[in-house]
């Protein structure tokens, strides 16, 4: 599952390229690399082994910026190929989000791609993972080579069950490339919905992945998304309530949480967050002034629930940043989630589940 942190409202998603040596998994990043737009992209870091045609792996960082108020990444791997460089191939599967598994069409080379699927699934297996459980991609690479292997013949070994999506392509020409990752995102980002039930927009991270046109996230309707945006007002919200601390579900602390809204002079709103608590035995306090970024729904335990979302408007790096939800409802409940030392503190009414 892809790395949330809601605290910093960041996602991180890890997709790895896989298969035989001189397949071409290298070269989909190179592509990649090219075509990303350069705001979008970190350096393409790649470690080269004591083989100089071989790489450790290879490593492209894509920070696709927010995205229906997450701050969205994609980390692109390659692995060895090489037998020898096992591994180093089963520490870079190690919290793999999708899979594209790049297949070399030559004749030649089908035993290769045999022997690289099957070290694939054995490897998954370490990690409890299996590829009916994770998102993945078949490219068939080098189409326009002349001893290519026919595609039909390529997914009767590979792929007899069609369970996943294919593509053909000539990597040194950016065939197909974009093609690829653009599947394999879009299967994460779903896979990203049903289990942390969080909504993205594909075009989106499409158009800054490089993979799509541009597109305006303005003409997007509101109804498309569970995160309903803000206008420059925001709703009155008076609460005060007695509150849980905990951290990784242990309960920490207790104390008591208030929210109040501030009206400005030019019409905007903020919200005054205020927490007098005790955690392990020591009194503190809380202080920060809030916005209001829109209204988050979530399906939690077969029921929708809608929450204000507001967000701490403190932008120093010695400040950790707060982030608020408070249900809509006859009585409210404030839930409020920050970083700690070893993990996030999730802050929820005395005695109640915390869903965050």
């Amino acid at each position: 599952m892809p790395n949330i942190n809601y605290a910093f409202r960041e996602i991180a998603c890890k997709i790895v390229y896989y298969g035989p040596g001189f397949g071409g998994k290298t070269t989909n990043l190179q592509f990649v690399y090219g075509n990303v737009p350069e705001k979008h992209r970190g350096q393409l870091v790649s470690l080269a082994t004591e083989q100089d045609q071989t790489l450790f792996f290879d490593f492209l960082p894509l920070d696709i910026g927010e995205v229906k108020g997450f701050k969205t990444k994609f980390q692109l791997y390659t692995v060895p190929g090489q037998v020898f460089y096992n591994a180093t191939r089963k520490l870079v599967l190690r919290g793999v989000d999708g899979i594209v598994f790049v297949a070399d069409s030559q004749s030649n080379r089908l035993q290769d791609n045999l022997d690289s699927m099957k070290n694939l699934r054995e490897n998954l297996r370490e990690y409890g993972l299996d590829l009916d459980s994770i998102p993945c991609v078949i490219q068939y690479n080098k189409r326009d080579l002349p001893n290519a292997l026919p595609v039909a013949e390529l997914e009767a070994r590979l792929n007899p069950d069609r369970r996943f999506v294919q593509f053909e392509a000539i990597a040194t020409e950016g065939i197909g490339v974009r093609e690829t990752l653009r599947e394999i995102a879009s299967q994460v980002l779903k896979k990203l919905n049903e289990t942390a039930n969080i909504v993205t927009d594909e075009e989106i991270v499409g158009e800054r992945l490089g993979v799509l046109p541009p597109v305006e996230e303005e003409e997007k309707p509101a109804s498309s998304s569970k995160l309903k945006a803000a206008s420059q007002g925001g709703p009155q919200i008076e609460y005060e309530q007695n509150s849980r601390w905990s951290w990784r579900g242990i309960p920490i602390g207790e104390g008591e949480v208030s929210i109040h809204t501030v009206t400005q002079k030019d019409g905007s709103v903020n919200y005054e967050l205020r927490a007098n608590y005790r955690v392990l035995l020591r009194k503190k306090q809380l202080n920060r002034t809030l916005k209001f970024i829109g209204e988050d729904r979530r399906d939690i335990l077969g029921d929708t629930h809608t929450y204000y979302f507001l967000r701490d408007t403190a932008t120093s790096r010695d400040t950790v940043p707060v982030t608020v939800y408070v249900e809509k409802g006859t009585i409210p409940r404030i839930y409020m989630i920050y970083p700690g030392i070893a993990g996030d503190i999730k802050v929820g009414p005395s005695g109640e589940f915390n869903p965050f």
